[in-house]
């Protein structure tokens, strides 16, 4: 069996004048949920079309459960999709809305009655299959799409944005019972998203896309710390970003010489003695002090601003030649620190990633 749900080969379309992917490849894994990240205009919905059906690519190849599917119309494809609009029919009930794909297909009645209640349970609205959409909160209304497309057991399932719609509190709810229906149907998920946090805490893996190209692909933890490109780097979270020049290679690290002084930070494949590169840091990484340490990389500076956030303060540090750190510190103490004051800025050699300039 092909280890791959889905495949996309060398893929480009466009649209007259308008490029809208460049030869990507992108390989997603039986079982897993892969997120397509990225801002607006960047092609994740573009890519999710071409693997429903709705589009054909320009060039390339798309393959899912290893068969190439050229030509193949969506419908005849093992694959669902939810999109941000939930596409609900308001004049049937909700077991009708769930059964209307079954009914197509000329599904028995007895099946029919089966597998909606089983995906109606699913998404724990069995008490609400009489019902009508417009009874629905948005969250219940997006559970009865996703029975829709989970009755008809698809071997993929296509996620166009479909909490963009809801507020805060129902996208945190609704990411809870996305991943609990991932993993106990254990079918293949793909999420197409523009939201960080939404892609992070529930991927296996996902992949970054800026303007039709895949810049990077991994998993959550790894495209936070060790981010492929400035790109990745500055869309996820918030990024500190250093000019600095590779001046030695050894046992894995490397050594940096930036405008305030010698870094130590992790080895980068690709980079080489006397290349420019831009030293990343996450702004929780960094810690202050009123003194050097000569365990850790440093920094002097002072400090320009604290901003109280609840949880967290954050201090921008000016350094001494113009360029600002945001750090970040958990609030479990009162604060060290004021505007004005004198700091040293530390950070392991770790914490920080090469990207290349």
């Amino acid at each position: 069996m092909d280890p791959y749900a889905v495949e996309l080969l060398r893929v480009s379309k466009s649209y007259k004048s308008y490029q809208a992917l460049f030869g990507i490849d992108l390989q997603i894994r039986r079982g897993e949920f892969f997120s397509l990240l990225g801002p607006s205009g960047c092609g994740k919905t573009t890519t999710l079309r071409l693997v429903a059906g709705f589009e054909e690519p320009s060039s390339g190849e798309v393959r899912i459960d290893g068969q190439a599917v050229a030509g193949l119309p969506a419908y005849q494809r093992n694959v669902n999709t939810v999109f941000q609009s939930y596409s609900l029919f308001p004049h049937l009930s909700i077991f009708e809305n769930v059964a209307f794909g079954l009914r197509r297909r000329k599904v028995g009645d007895a099946e029919i009655r089966r597998r909606v209640d089983e995906a109606l349970a699913m998404v724990h609205l069995s008490e609400k299959s009489k019902g009508r959409t417009h009874e629905l909160s948005g969250g219940q209304q997006q559970r009865v799409a996703l029975a829709r497309a989970l009755v008809n057991q698809p071997a993929v399932l296509l996620l166009d944005e479909p909490m963009a719609a809801l507020d805060s509190k129902l996208r945190k709810e609704m990411r809870s019972e996305l991943k609990r229906l991932q993993k106990s149907l254990g079918i293949t998920f793909v999420l197409v998203t523009h939201d960080q946090e939404e892609a992070l805490t529930l991927s296996d893996r996902l992949a970054v896309m800026n303007a039709g190209r895949v810049e990077q692909v991994c998993e959550p933890r790894e495209v936070y710390e060790r981010p492929a490109t400035r790109f990745v780097a500055e869309f996820i979270g918030t990024a500190n970003f250093l000019p600095v020049k590779v001046t030695e290679i050894s046992n894995g690290r490397t050594r940096v010489d930036g405008e305030d002084g010698q870094f130590w930070v992790v080895s980068r494949p690709g980079l080489e003695v006397g290349d420019a590169a831009e030293l990343s840091l996450r702004p929780e990484r960094l810690w202050l002090d009123k003194t050097s340490d000569p365990d850790h990389n440093s920094l002097n500076g002072t400090v320009a601003e604290t901003i109280f956030m609840g949880p967290v303060t954050r201090y921008i540090v000016k350094l001494g030649n113009g360029h600002q750190l945001l750090t970040e510190k958990q609030n479990l103490e009162e604060s060290l620190f004021q505007a004005g004051d004198p700091v040293c800025v530390h950070w392991d050699a770790d914490s920080g990633a090469l990207l290349p300039r």
